[in-house]
Formats: structure tokens, C-alpha cells, sequence
């Protein structure tokens, strides 16, 4: 399963997410075992891309970082696999950024062996949490275009991994 791309779109700066996008777009709004199944269906590369996507286009704004990245870890527990999709990727740095993401929201939000609710309202209610997921926030910005540029130039070195070019 690869995504159909236009000869032009080969050299665009979101060639990553037009890799994967046919595949999330499919699933949007699907259940997990529907998104699952799909999953199972890709290459390792193709994996990594659909974890970071699934997660990246859902850390627009503040609040919403904060909460999907709790969301990922606490809930729907895919956080290790997009880290190890970092990793397919050879991105240490975004990995890093990752662990401390995830020690931020353990440390927050776990209690004993359980968890607690996360909202995203959490940030207005605590002043050191609100400033330490700013911090965090822009590191991560900043690291994941860092990343997609680096899985742009892999994806160019494998794109017999990744994509087909539509003729005409």
C-alpha cells in the first residue's frame, strides 16, 4: 500500500505527510481496530509515519499538545510506537524530546499505578505545568520540522518504499 503522489509533489516540503495521509484520511473518524488493521498493513516506515502523523497534526495549539500527548500515553498507549518510529528514523533528537514529554505527563498525572484524568483545561488551573509545557512545547516544534525535513530527504532515498508517481 503506497501512497499515489503527482511527479511535482516529490520535492514538496510535506512529502512525509502526503506518504501517509491517503492511509489516515481512511481511518478518520474509525474505530481502533479499524486503524489498527490498517496499521498492520504497512512497512515499518510507512508505520512510523502514520504514528507521528496520527499524533503530530493534533499538537496545533497549547492545550492540545498537552492533552494528546496524554492521550497517547495514558489512553490509547501508542506513545512507545511513535518513538520507535523516531528511531526507524534515526531522529535521537525527537526521541529525547519524547521522554520528556512523557516524564512531564507521568509526573503530572500518574498516581501510584493509576492515572488520573487528563483535561486540557489542567494548563490554566496550574501555573509550573502551564510553563513547563511551554518550554516543552517549543522544543518540540522545533524539533519535529527538524524531523520531517530529515523524513523527507529518507523518504526521497526510498521511495520505492513510500509512494508511486501517478502518470498523468
Amino acid at each position: 500500500m503506497k501512497a499515489g503522489l503527482r511527479p511535482e509533489d516529490i520535492h514538496s516540503k510535506q512529502l512525509s505527510w502526503l506518504c501517509i495521509e491517503p492511509m489516515l484520511v481512511s481511518v478518520r473518524g474509525k474505530d481502533m481496530t479499524a486503524k489498527t488493521e490498517l496499521y498492520r498493513q504497512l512497512n515499518e516506515g510507512q508505520q512510523a509515519l502514520f504514528l507521528f502523523y496520527s499524533y503530530h497534526n493534533h499538537t496545533k495549539s497549547l492545550a492540545e499538545f498537552y492533552w494528546f500527548s496524554a492521550y497517547n500515553i495514558t489512553q490509547i498507549k501508542s506513545w512507545n510506537g511513535i518513538k520507535n518510529g523516531m528511531r526507524f528514523f534515526h531522529l535521537d533528537e525527537m526521541v529525547t524530546v519524547m521522554d520528556q514529554i512523557e516524564c512531564l505527563i507521568t509526573d503530572q498525572n500518574k498516581v501510584g499505578e493509576a492515572w488520573r484524568e487528563v483535561l486540557a483545561t489542567d494548563l490554566e488551573k496550574d501555573p509550573i505545568l502551564l510553563q513547563r509545557t511551554e518550554v516543552l512545547y517549543a522544543n518540540y516544534q522545533t524539533v519535529a520540522q527538524a524531523a520531517i525535513v530529515h523524513m523527507n530527504e529518507m523518504i526521497l532515498q526510498n521511495k520505492e518504499m513510500y509512494l508511486e508517481i501517478k502518470q498523468g
